[in-house]
Formats: structure tokens, sequence, C-alpha cells
């Protein structure tokens, strides 16, 4: 195989790589942020004003559910957000994966499994985008040092 093929198949695979990266972005990223929005501002197709989440997780026998339903509907908007443009990526994506796995255990899978599907996809796709970052086309790409692969050059 000659040395400009080899180049073409790599850069074929970069990009497949940077768009298949920036979908799961999409995914994930939107349905957090709708779900988020949803819950701090009672608005869009995803409506659970944080009154409601708040007696929802009180129910649920959840300790400090106040607190927990700000943690939550936070980080469902701005680690959607952050997902979403892949700013922070692996960090957010940490959080909305944690997030999920509560979701998962505490609410959906004792409702039964087909009630559980998409948080455990949300879950599972989040913990890929810890695992592999934003990909190229992210923000995280524009401010990551390439020689060290470290967030925000320090000293040169």
């Amino acid at each position: 195989m000659n040395l400009f093929l080899l180049f073409r198949q790599i850069s074929t695979m970069t990009l497949n790589l940077s768009i298949g990266t920036l979908l799961i972005r999409l995914a994930v990223g939107s349905i957090m942020l709708i779900h988020g929005i949803g819950k701090l501002f009672s608005i869009g197709p995803a409506t659970m004003p944080m009154t409601q989440f708040t007696g929802f997780l009180a129910g649920l026998g959840i300790p400090a559910p106040s607190v927990v339903a700000w943690i939550v509907a936070l980080v469902e908007l701005v680690g959607g957000l952050c997902i979403l443009v892949g700013f922070l990526t692996r960090f957010a994506a940490f959080a909305v994966a944690i997030n999920m796995l509560a979701a998962t255990l505490l609410v959906h899978l004792p409702e039964g499994f087909s009630d559980s599907e998409l948080t455990i996809v949300l879950c599972l796709a989040s913990f890929a985008l810890v695992s592999i970052g934003a990909g190229t086309l992210s923000i995280d790409e524009l401010v990551v040092d390439d020689r060290s692969r470290s967030m925000l050059p320090v000293g040169e």
C-alpha cells in the first residue's frame, strides 16, 4: 500500500470518527438540554416544574430532594449544553452518565426494562463520550494543546 492511500484511509477514518462522535453529542446533548430546560423553566416537550420534580424525588425517599432536584436539573441543562457544543465534554458526560445511571436504577428500571431503555442508552453513550472525548468537531478540540492533549497549555 502506498503512503498516499494510507494517509487517505487514516484521514477518512478520522473524519468518520469525528462525525460519529458529533452525532452522539447531538443526541445526548439535545435530549439532556431539553429535559433541563423543562425542569428549570417549565417549558418545552419535557416539562416537569421544579416543585413537581422535588415532590417526585421526595416520594422516592431521596434525601434533600430540593438540593438533588437542582443538581439534576443543572446537570441536565449545563451538561447537555456542554456536550452539545463539545465543551468540557468528558466532565459533562461523566456528570450526565451518573445522572442517567441513578435515573435508571432508582426510577425507570423498577418500572420494567422497556421504561428504562432510553436512560440506559443515554448513560452508556455518555460513558462512551467520557472515554473518547468530544472529537475534532468541538470546542474542546480548539482549546486542547496538541502536544500534551491537556486542557489549555500551561507555559511555553
